[in-house]
């Protein structure tokens, strides 16, 4: 497709991304700063932590009117939904973190942000495409303490 990037590279630089997000939001200086705009800062990464933290228990109560949906989709199209994905990749390891609990509802921020296909085309079921996110991480991601 014209103008979009293949999956592999894509996957890469998002990897990337998060695994940056994640070392700043630990507090290790992962990169000198630089000037502005040029990288994201640690200051920067907090705040979107802080939001995501604010955001979350929002959703919880927000997902509770879709709680007749099968789509997992629905549950995200919400105000609160939609203010948490709009954070982008510096929250990947955050909806990560939220899989490892078992809370599959968050393959789909994954999704919407990254635009991967996790299941390559190949559904199961939100369980089977919640340990493939968590495949993708701990394969994609630089070795995290």
């Amino acid at each position: 497709m014209k103008g979009r990037m293949p999956d592999a590279a894509r996957r890469t630089m998002l990897a990337a991304l998060a695994a940056l997000a994640g070392t700043l939001a630990a507090g290790r200086p992962a990169i000198a700063q630089g000037g502005a705009g040029d990288r994201p800062s640690a200051s920067k990464l907090s705040a979107v932590e802080a939001e995501y933290r604010r955001l979350l228990p929002l959703w919880q109560e927000e997902r509770k009117q879709f709680t007749h949906s099968s789509n997992t989709f629905d549950y995200w199209s919400g105000p609160h939904g939609k203010a948490i994905v709009a954070l982008g990749p510096a929250i990947i390891p955050y909806l990560i973190q939220e899989l490892r609990k078992g809370d599959f509802f968050f393959n789909v921020p994954l999704a919407l942000i990254t635009k991967v296909d996790i299941a390559s085309g190949e559904y199961k079921s939100e369980q089977a495409s919640a340990a493939r996110w968590l495949q993708w991480w701990d394969a994609a991601a630089p070795a995290r303490p």
